[in-house]
């Protein structure tokens, strides 16, 4: 059993200093600018106009193959979430944390640039804080509440030196519109859309 271990052990440790040998990994922090489109529920009765915000992602990708890898996010942005039920107006202050895992393909690689492609999935969690009515500090029951989300976009590396690199890229997200489990007021039944265009800082290990 100790010898079975210890095999495993150096084939663990191996594979690690070989993917380190070909930086099959790197971590990126990233800045965004967080710009969503206005959803309205079909009966044109509710719309929910998100406010534009910044928000911060960290991503991890492991490179499987040159031109292959899968990817994993952690977002976070806030914003408000104005609800427009007329006669009235109700804005939801909102935390939104994004988890999302992507594949990602890089048709090409040049010494400086190398372009990528990636789409995947994951979830968006709104969490409340102060809400209003018609600019009225007021408290209607909003409850936290998290909606699938598909995740695409692309965008580019630009090798700076040795293990750093620059990356720029655009991203979208496809949600469901939240109705802070308060669907008497704010139920649209609506796709969102954030598009998040991104700059990082990317270290290759």
């Amino acid at each position: 059993m100790r010898t079975a271990g210890l095999v495993i052990t150096l084939f663990a440790l191996t594979c690690i200093a070989s993917a380190q040998e070909q930086n099959r990994f790197d971590f990126s922090i990233s800045g965004a600018g967080v710009f969503s489109k206005t959803a309205t529920s079909s009966s044109q009765a509710v719309s929910d106009s998100p406010t534009t915000s910044v928000a911060y992602i960290g991503s991890f990708r492991f490179h499987f193959r040159p031109k292959h890898a899968l990817e994993v996010n952690l977002g976070h942005t806030r914003n408000s979430q104005i609800f427009s039920v007329p006669p009235n107006s109700f804005r939801v202050l909102s935390s939104i944390t994004e988890f999302t895992g992507d594949y990602v393909f890089a048709p090409f690689s040049a010494p400086k640039f190398k372009p990528f492609l990636f789409a995947g999935g994951g979830a968006l969690h709104f969490s409340p804080g102060n809400t209003y009515v018609d600019t009225f500090q007021s408290s209607f029951g909003a409850a936290s509440q998290t909606s699938l989300a598909f995740l695409y976009g692309a965008g580019v590396d630009y090798h700076v030196w040795r293990i750093l690199a620059v990356r720029l890229q655009y991203r979208g997200l496809l949600y469901k519109v939240p109705d802070f489990r308060v669907p008497s007021l704010f139920f649209t039944g609506a796709k969102g859309h954030m598009a998040e265009p991104s700059v990082g800082i990317v270290v290759k290990f």
